[in-house]
């Protein structure tokens, strides 16, 4: 009886010290590991909306200062954010290749992305500056991360929506 007083104890101080460790290591994660999707809406004339392709963007704080570049994939529809050193994330990469550089970007866009306000939108023979940058932050959820389930677990990650809208008037068209 004396041995179950002593162990039960230790065991439940073990088990929260193991989930408040894991807790800390989730959280951790989240703040210094980040995604980024790119959602550019181009207003033409006439208000219709539709998305741009075809083009560059550079991210900008408040000061104007440049944070980072990115590049407009008209065949595969996407944005491919470019790091300073490891460049553009890319169907071409090997997979090892491509899990080092999103290791890489992973650990870059948390640097900047809570900074970003307008984009500096080039396009075909047009130039938007200053588009304005509106932010979507979502945080994955620290209870679930460490469960081996499908669709269920993983390391979290904060997940950034960048929506970029851009206007067909600021070209002189």
């Amino acid at each position: 009886m004396r041995l179950k007083q002593r162990v039960l104890p230790a065991v439940l101080l073990l088990a929260l010290t193991a989930f408040a460790g894991a807790m800390a290591y989730g959280w951790w994660h989240r703040s210094t590991h980040a995604t980024l999707e790119v959602q550019l809406v181009f207003n033409a004339r006439g208000g219709a909306a539709n998305r741009l392709r075809n083009g560059q963007l550079e991210f900008l704080d408040g000061d104007s200062k440049v944070l980072a570049r990115a590049t407009i994939d008209s065949r595969r529809g996407v944005v491919w954010l470019a790091h300073p050193e490891r460049g553009q994330c890319g169907p071409d990469l090997t997979r090892g290749a491509y899990l080092d550089c999103f290791r890489a970007h992973s650990e870059w866009i948390p640097q900047w992305i809570e900074h970003a306000r307008r984009a500096n939108v080039r396009l075909d023979g047009c130039t938007i500056p200053d588009a304005p940058v509106t932010l979507y932050p979502r945080r994955d959820n620290l209870l679930l991360w460490w469960m081996p389930l499908p669709h269920v677990g993983g390391k979290p990650y904060a997940r950034h929506i960048a929506t970029v809208t851009a206007n067909q008037r600021q070209c002189g068209e």
